[in-house]
């Protein structure tokens, strides 16, 4: 069998290549355009990842990719706005009818990608430190603490998935000596006040 002109036939049979002046060849030609525009932007993802070590490709919006008016999301409402007016057609509906579907499928489609892409992007980190996330945090002075607010102690900390030394202080009368466990009250950039526990 020939399988180029077997294509040629299911096309023909589900009608794919409609003509292009009806309104179903109209949202035949936005679900196929729509669709090649997604894939391109789709490849231009994983090209823009692979040489920016995984910085978002794509990232043609005013708020970024994760905003809910994202190219990503727009192109999903154009694609179901293409393929459901498409496929109304093929049941039977007229045009307005057909664009009623459409633009019901086309915003069901930009809430899902919307939703798709604000979840991935709430998974990546920065890795920045924000300090006030150690407040309440414990630890073992590294090098021992001097009292009165004077420089040099140092202390590390057990915060999420990681161990961090950091300079710390105190307020305390006597010196805090090394392998001494404390809690963190305070944090600014750089730096904690810490009091044994």
């Amino acid at each position: 069998m020939n399988t180029p002109l077997a294509l040629l036939e299911f096309l023909d049979s589900v009608d794919l290549l409609p003509d292009f002046f009806s309104a179903r060849g109209i949202f035949c030609g936005i679900a196929w355009l729509s669709t090649f525009l997604s894939l391109g932007l789709l490849a231009i993802s994983f090209v823009a990842d692979a040489f920016d070590g995984g910085a978002d490709g794509g990232d043609l919006s005013a708020d970024g990719d994760t905003g809910t008016f994202s190219i990503r999301a727009c192109m999903g409402f154009v694609l179901g706005f293409g393929w459901g007016g498409y496929c109304a057609t093929q049941a039977g509906l007229g045009a307005i009818g057909a664009s009623l579907v459409g633009i019901g499928v086309g915003l069901a489609m930009f809430f899902i990608v919307a939703a798709i892409m604000k979840f991935i992007y709430s998974l990546r980190s920065d890795g920045t430190l924000d300090y006030n996330t150690l407040v309440g945090c414990s630890g073992t002075v590294y090098v021992t603490v001097q009292p009165k607010g004077e420089p040099g102690g140092q202390v590390q900390i057990s915060h999420p998935n990681q161990l961090i030394t950091i300079a710390a202080v105190q307020e305390g009368e006597t010196p805090l000596p090394a392998q001494t466990r404390v809690v963190v009250t305070a944090a600014t950039g750089g730096q904690v006040t810490v009091k044994s526990l």
